[in-house]
């Protein structure tokens, strides 16, 4: 299938590149599919979040263990159930930024990471029981661990 995404232009993507989110992400919960893309085809740490559906709905986001090495996301029974997953180690996350125009300000949403099934490519963006993530974690933190 070929859609025009929001930082690429138009781009070919084959159905096994497609992510379900069978509630959407939140505040975009009428849009189902989504695909990722590298930013950089060097480094797949930085990704754009892609929806198949909408264009102009996208959003960068990032490997977290790149960056945090000490992150550990654990989720529910609830949401393990859900994706069809034994634990997190089964897991691929992925942490949406919003960028700004000083890096440093920047910010990953630790709290609410998009968890992915990547066998069956099922995902779900989830918030995590613990509050120790926090919403907003200022990039300039992440320079200073990673």
């Amino acid at each position: 299938m070929e859609i025009m995404t929001k930082y690429f232009g138009k781009l070919c993507f084959d159905e096994s590149e497609v992510l379900n989110f069978e509630n959407g992400l939140f505040g975009f919960e009428a849009y189902k599919k989504f695909s990722l893309i590298r930013f950089d085809n060097e480094n797949g740490n930085i990704l754009c979040l892609q929806s198949l559906e909408e264009s102009e709905i996208a959003f960068p986001v990032i490997n977290p263990f790149s960056f945090i090495p000490d992150y550990s996301p654990l989720l529910n029974d609830e949401s393990l159930k859900k994706l069809n997953l034994n634990n997190e180690k089964e897991a691929l996350f992925y942490n949406i930024c919003v960028i700004r125009p000083v890096l440093k300000d920047s910010t990953v949403n630790l709290r609410c990471p998009i968890v992915v099934n990547p066998e069956s490519r099922n995902a779900m963006q989830v918030i995590l029981d613990n509050n120790q993530y926090s919403f907003k974690y200022e990039f300039g933190n992440m320079i200073k661990e990673g």
